[in-house]
């Protein structure tokens, strides 16, 4: 007897569908293959440091009590958090009372306390400075500069080549230029000059 193929095919599709209904289930083995991903983004992060010392010779004895322990010139700093990220972003130098030959001597660091390289990608100054005591102002000699390790080593650079070259400020490192500004004899009196300065700094690869 000749068995009748398309029969048989149709029997055994509605033998499937059945035991789906049913809940008939085969065996089979199995195995799935997770993947978890996680990002982290890095921070760009920078902060002042400053030290500035005033000669032996600003000392004089202005309250007549015979020691000589009473500054003539005064000068104040405060460096705040502006953006409340943990890292001190804005320096404020007041010197009063400044005077022709007055010498100051210090230092400004910069440093990356962030997680990524940095890089110098402008910066710029505004004066108000309407008596013209900027033009009695000199740097003298003109201010050295260092990068310095995390361990506090020191490594003298020229500060113009060093932007031009490499301009790669890595996290921990800092970028200390020391200063000696001179108050020549065309300071004028009673004057008041304002100063304000900023740098802005990039992730180092899109400088």
């Amino acid at each position: 007897m000749k068995m009748d193929t398309k029969k048989i095919m149709a029997t055994f599709a509605i033998l499937m569908i059945a035991l789906g209904i049913a809940g008939f289930a085969y065996a089979h083995w199995t195995e799935t293959l997770t993947l978890n991903g996680t990002v982290k983004t890095g921070s760009l992060c920078l902060e002042w440091s400053f030290t500035a010392v005033l000669p032996d010779s600003n000392l004089k004895d202005l309250d007549g009590d015979g020691y000589k322990d009473d500054p003539v010139a005064k000068l104040t700093y405060t460096i705040t958090d502006t953006d409340k990220d943990g890292c001190k972003d804005e320096l404020n130098v007041t010197l009063e009372n400044a005077y022709p030959s007055l010498w100051v001597n210090g230092t400004i660091d910069i440093h990356n306390c962030g997680t990524i390289p940095v890089g110098i990608h402008g910066y710029n100054y505004a004066i108000n400075d309407p008596k013209g005591i900027a033009n009695g102002i000199e740097l003298n000699p003109w201010p050295k500069a260092y990068l310095v390790d995390p361990t506090g080593k020191e490594t003298v650079i020229i500060l113009e080549d060093w932007i031009a070259k490499v301009n790669q400020l890595d996290p921990g490192w800092s970028l200390k230029c020391s200063f000696n500004v001179h108050f020549g004899e065309n300071t004028p009196e009673g004057a008041t000059a304002t100063i304000s300065a900023w740098i802005e700094f990039w992730n180092w690869n899109e400088l």
